[in-house]
């Protein structure tokens, strides 16, 4: 049977691949753009958001040697997660992300499988460079090769994982037999979308070990599964991983979050704390409202949590990291976490 050797928790943001002193060119953005931001269940102009968190000095933590020291940590805490990974040699991945027009468009799975032979991820095309918001492209080296690379998949794992989805999961799981891909003018990519490219680069490197992409619908509200439905999938995607009649180790890995475009450490801490506790209850109970924007990409996070309690696993935090670049408190909330084994786990093998 296989055997669940290592969860691995990463953020993913942009910021991270940015210099530190170019994060002002997304915070001239964030003032002016207009566009209300989500805070604490609530859509706020940026002039009301910097004004609700005035209390809070924020100013104080956009100093360059803050960002830059924030940028040292995160890269230190990214070097240990792929330290555990090497250590740990998964024979197969499961990569549990999210998509944000990249590789689905008219079509949106709530949950969805690739089964691939092999996965091939590609640097852009000076169009879809065009195409994205400001300061975006800066950041593309961090989860986008210099060259069009294929990466293997693991198609009978991917299937197996469907059908024990469907089966036995009660989950209507969307099956790709290959990567999906936008075309024609509303295209950003070719290759893989950046919340499993930031793995390939950051937590694989050059061990490109076969992998199972796991989509999960965080983005686009209208068919985004609940905290709840989130959390019993990441039950139903352990349970299926176990029956795996292969002999492989196997490790989950997920990206994306915690808390942005507004970060809330408060919210982040309670979230953390949730699932080193492994509090399902309070998991599954997360409202909608808290997970909007890009803190929506917890639920990736909601299911490989579920995975890992219902193999047994233990949490360990390595680093949470915030990235300010305004007064209102826009920006990225970075976290790092690993789960692995336990002797009780081993005790029931």
């Amino acid at each position: 049977m296989a055997e669940l050797v290592l969860g691995i928790g990463c953020a993913h943001t942009p910021q991270l691949h940015t210099q530190a002193s170019a994060w002002d060119i997304r915070a001239d953005r964030d003032r002016r753009d207009g566009v209300p931001l989500w805070f604490r269940g609530r859509k706020l102009p940026y002039k009301q958001l910097e004004a609700e968190r005035r209390g809070e000095n924020l100013g104080r933590l956009l100093a360059m040697e803050i960002r830059e020291q924030s940028l040292r940590r995160s890269f230190a805490a990214i070097d240990r997660l792929h330290g555990a990974y090497a250590a740990a040699a998964p024979d197969a991945v499961v990569i549990v992300g999210n998509d944000q027009n990249e590789i689905f468009s008219d079509l949106v799975p709530a949950f969805a499988v690739i089964a691939a032979e092999n996965i091939a991820n590609c640097p852009r095309t000076a169009e879809q460079s065009a195409r994205l918001p400001i300061g975006i492209e800066l950041a593309d080296h961090g989860h986008l090769p210099h060259e069009r690379t294929i990466y293997p998949g693991h198609r009978a794992l991917g299937l197996h994982l469907a059908r024990q989805l469907v089966a036995t999961g009660g989950f209507d799981v969307t099956l790709c037999h290959e990567k999906p891909t936008v075309t024609g003018a509303r295209s950003l990519l070719d290759g893989m979308p950046h919340a499993y490219g930031f793995l390939y680069k950051n937590i694989m490197r050059e061990l490109h070990t076969p992998q199972v992409p796991v989509d999960v619908n965080c983005w686009y509200y209208d068919n985004s599964p609940t905290a709840a439905r989130c959390y019993d999938f990441g039950v139903a995607l352990a349970q299926a991983i176990a029956s795996w009649e292969g002999d492989e180790k196997i490790a989950v890995l997920t990206t994306g979050g915690l808390t942005h475009f507004v970060v809330d450490e408060q919210w982040d801490r309670r979230f953390l704390q949730a699932m080193l506790d492994h509090d399902a209850r309070w998991l599954r109970s997360i409202p909608q409202n808290e997970l909007m924007a890009g803190t929506s990409e917890c639920k990736s996070w909601i299911v490989t949590a579920a995975a890992m309690d219902t193999a047994g696993l233990a949490m360990e935090l390595i680093d949470h990291q915030c990235l300010y670049r305004t007064e209102g408190g826009t920006g990225s909330s970075c976290a790092f976490t690993l789960w692995r084994p336990t002797s009780a786990t081993h005790a029931q093998k």
